[in-house]
């Protein structure tokens, strides 16, 4: 009996030793972690890397918030993983780079155009934040201005009552991403198309679509009146396919010939949108699309045509885009529609509505 009580004092004394070595190991607490500051500011706005001219001021504003310098000097960054950094590294080499643009706005006969109001955003991908950079400045008498900033891209929008916009091309991609980034030069500054309004005239939106069965015969279209005519009209077309069902794997010979009717007809070279009177020559009597399995990588089962078009024996001049896409169902439908604007009036006049009108 005696034995076994002190078994049991020595059980329990073990216990109490192991009891109190486990809150020596492990009842000390930690210190707390005090978490990092985070900045909330992003009052600061951007300041271009170089001042322009003193002929031309520009003024910057912002939509994207930015640190602040000041506080995020003092706030260490997270620790990223490899491929993070190398994601930053990737955008802040390649496009967080310079923007120096130097224009000039010329008119359709190569005249400065002064005194234009000219709206500048700069594109900011750089790994640390994201958004746009705002300009403006104002042309000076030699039509010259220029924009300064950092950034992947600038995009711009010149304005002046009784002008238009006559160029396609105002996004400049500076990135070092692209093939060929841009780069502007101050003693040959990019020159930007400001079409001088000389007067607006009537003119007639066309905006009409048609869907319709194959047929081998010509299919004439009278513009003025959006209908489909037996002959006449302005514009004459002949579809030719091959017989049989038609997709991107099934692909088969078509083709369409565009004619005018007693006129002309001439590529755009996608200066419809800009371009604000009729060419006065240039014009050929049809011109032809053809889609042929010979050449499988330009084989398409639709396209888009910028026109200009003289019709009626020069009673109508015509600008239009011309989407065309051919039945891929021997029983389905072709689909047609021409988008655009007509003078009817004998004129080559398209200053109907230049700053509202926007052809597709």
């Amino acid at each position: 009996m005696t034995m076994k009580i002190h078994r049991s004092i020595l059980w329990l004394a073990a216990i109490v030793v192991v009891f109190i070595v486990l809150v020596f190991c492990f009842g000390k607490k930690k210190p707390m972690e005090t978490p990092v500051p985070v900045s909330t500011e992003t009052n600061i706005e951007p300041v271009p890397t170089s001042k322009p001219s003193p002929a031309v001021s520009a003024d910057v504003h912002t939509n994207a918030p930015i640190a602040n310098a000041a506080t995020t000097a003092s706030t260490p960054k997270p620790a990223l993983g490899s491929k993070e950094e190398g994601m930053l590294g990737v955008l802040s080499t390649y496009n967080d780079v310079p923007i120096d643009f130097y224009g000039k706005l010329e008119d359709q006969g190569g005249n400065p155009v002064a005194g234009a109001e000219i709206k500048g955003s700069i594109m900011v991908i750089n790994g640390q934040r994201q958004g746009t950079d705002h300009f403006s400045t104002t042309s000076d008498a030699n039509g010259l201005f220029e924009f300064h900033g950092r950034g992947e891209n600038i995009g711009m929008m010149p304005r002046k009552e009784g002008y238009a916009l006559a160029s396609t091309e105002t996004l400049f991609k500076y990135s070092r991403m692209e093939d060929h980034p841009y780069v502007s030069d101050a003693n040959n500054p990019t020159v930007i198309k400001m079409w001088k309004l000389r007067g607006a005239e009537p003119l007639l939106k066309i905006r009409q679509n048609y869907k319709l069965h194959y047929n081998a015969e010509p299919i004439y279209f009278d513009l003025i009146a959006g209908t489909i005519v037996p002959s006449g009209g302005d514009i004459k077309m002949t579809v030719s396919r091959s017989p049989g069902l038609m997709s991107g794997r099934i692909r088969l010979d078509w083709s369409v010939q565009v004619e005018a009717v007693n006129g002309g007809l001439m590529d755009s070279d996608g200066q419809e949108a800009v371009t604000y009177t009729a060419p006065d020559s240039g014009y050929q009597p049809s011109d032809v699309f053809i889609f042929s399995t010979n050449a499988p990588n330009k084989w398409f089962g639709a396209f888009n045509q910028g026109l200009f078009l003289m019709s009626r024996n020069g009673q109508v001049y015509s600008k239009l885009n011309l989407f065309f896409r051919i039945n891929s169902d021997p029983d389905g439908f072709m689909n047609i529609t021409f988008d655009g604007v007509a003078n009817t009036n004998s004129s080559q006049n398209w200053e109907g509505d230049p700053n509202t009108y926007q052809p597709r």
